[in-house]
């Protein structure tokens, strides 16, 4: 019998996520993919570890963490090196905000981009911007 021949009659088992949660799951998944991304894209850029280690500002070390598909990421960390790689980072819940979920305190529609001090710090009001 050929291994192609008993990989069709193996049986299905689970047994390497058995005992696992789902979200431990994801959150391994969800790793993988982030470590896979960044060791992708240090390699297209043609570097090596070490090289990457000095674009990036860290140790050669921590770049190998960043591709253990281990390391558990900051948002701060992943947005420090999508700033310098060029990559994007999209976080979603998925729960849509729907106007019910808050209320409304001020509107500031009369300010179209116009740039106020509010107790020492520049801000940019924009037109309809809601305060909740």
């Amino acid at each position: 019998m050929g291994i192609a021949e008993k990989i069709a009659n193996a049986k299905k088992s689970n047994w390497v996520s058995e005992g696992i949660s789902k979200s431990e799951v994801k959150t391994i998944v969800e790793l993988a993919k982030i470590s896979a991304q960044i060791e992708r894209c240090r390699l297209d850029m043609g570097m090596t570890q070490q090289k990457f280690a000095e674009y990036m500002g860290v140790t050669q070390a921590m770049v190998s963490k960043w591709e253990s598909r281990e390391y558990n990421f900051t948002i701060r960390t992943l947005n420090e090196i999508c700033q310098k790689t060029n990559l994007k980072l999209f976080v979603s819940l998925d729960k849509p905000c729907v106007k019910s979920d808050y209320n409304i305190v001020e509107w500031e529609s009369e300010k179209v981009g116009k740039k106020r001090r509010d107790n020492g710090y520049l801000r940019l009001v924009y037109d309809k911007g809601a305060i909740a």
